[in-house]
């Protein structure tokens, strides 16, 4: 009786932990994570504000960006299990907007143009009958944009902190590193994407995905080196970022585990900030 109770348990176990994969929790928490590495390479104080606008947005933006497209008229899903990813959306949503009011006009200007820029990876246009997840080869370059302009940009500007060359210098960076990033899920993605999409691994190979990942994050590190406000603290966590990231693209598979992107893989954002916490 004890054992069926506990296989019992871990069923639950595993619903939760895939269903907090599948609501998009643990991305948006590598978006937080990301926001509060800038916040502290910043020496600004923590913003509740922008961190958890960013935090119930990512969840609601990644929903849309998943299952709108599986839904009639981008909104009414059949299927149980994603209704009740969707009524969690929605409930974060109405927080999200809750702290959306309390960011400064320029952030939240800066922000609505990134929700545009998801809708239109979704939502096809009334002329083309096409939407940006069409156009070839840019959706890793679209998503690592929206990452970085969101992690880097968004936070500065609702501190009021001038935009310097400095700050575009970060703004690179975590484009690099969001890109690099994102080649582990591209190749996951190899046997699920159309063709015609000529992501990274279709042009290039799962191995040239993997060098280009490598390249990337060489430039990454340099990238540090130019940054005038980091200490050596932080220029070491982003060795030992760069590091783990490197180690999970060389271990990167077309045929990896369920979990090994998604949750390994995008953990590693939340790794950074930790790092930066401890040290």
């Amino acid at each position: 009786m004890q054992i069926i109770s506990g296989i019992w348990r871990m069923g639950w176990l595993k619903k939760i932990y895939n269903f907090y994969l599948d609501a998009n929790i643990h991305v948006a928490l590598g978006v937080y994570a990301l926001v509060q590495v800038t916040l502290i390479e910043y020496q600004l104080p923590y913003d509740r504000s922008i961190s958890f606008a960013l935090f119930f947005g990512t969840i609601v933006e990644y929903g849309f960006i998943k299952y709108a497209s599986l839904a009639k008229h981008y909104l009414f899903l059949k299927q149980q299990y994603l209704r009740w990813i969707q009524l969690f959306n929605f409930t974060c949503a109405v927080i999200a907007m809750y702290f959306v009011s309390e960011l400064n006009m320029k952030t939240v200007i800066a922000a609505a143009a990134l929700v545009l820029v998801a809708f239109l990876y979704v939502v096809p246009s009334l002329t083309t009958k096409k939407n940006l997840r069409n156009l070839k080869g840019i959706k890793a370059f679209v998503v690592s944009l929206t990452w970085s302009v969101s992690t880097v940009l968004l936070p500065l500007l609702n501190s009021d902190i001038l935009i310097t060359s400095e700050v575009f210098i970060d703004l690179v960076q975590r484009f690099l590193f969001v890109l690099a990033l994102m080649i582990p899920f591209e190749i996951r993605d190899l046997k699920f994407d159309e063709p015609n999409l000529r992501t990274i691994p279709q042009v290039i190979g799962v191995g040239g995905s993997r060098l280009l990942g490598v390249v990337l994050l060489v430039f990454f590190v340099l990238f540090g080196f130019l940054q005038t406000n980091i200490n050596a603290t932080s220029l070491y966590v982003e060795w030992g970022i760069a590091f783990l990231l490197l180690i999970a693209l060389l271990f990167t598979r077309a045929d990896q585990s369920k979990y090994y992107a998604s949750f390994f893989v995008e953990g590693i954002s939340i790794v950074w900030w930790i790092g930066l916490l401890l040290l």
